[in-house]
């Protein structure tokens, strides 16, 4: 099995392996597949300093974020990400 944080790094000749867990679409309110590399970072830069004191939340935020820097890897991750719930256009009282 090859380890993802080596292969990440850049450690072998293996190209690097996409982060599979929760995406930023998923962890961050407010970013819509489709988000330009500058918001994204921007808005992942925001929800890494509102996670600061959840360890775990920060983490995943952070892992997320290093797996989607590239083109492909952010592509990937918006692939990856379950479809956003359709909006509920009827009215309620």
């Amino acid at each position: 099995m090859t380890d993802v944080s080596a292969a990440n790094r850049g450690d072998s000749g293996l190209p690097p392996i996409p982060w599979f867990g929760p995406t930023l679409y998923e962890l961050v309110p407010g970013i819509a597949p489709g988000t330009r590399p500058m918001p994204l970072r921007r808005q992942a830069a925001q929800a890494l300093a509102a996670a600061r004191r959840d360890p775990v939340r920060h983490e995943l935020i952070h892992r997320a974020d290093q797996g989607s820097r590239s083109p492909v890897t952010a592509l990937v991750a918006e692939m990856l990400t379950p479809p956003l719930p359709a909006y509920d256009t009827e009215e309620r009282p």
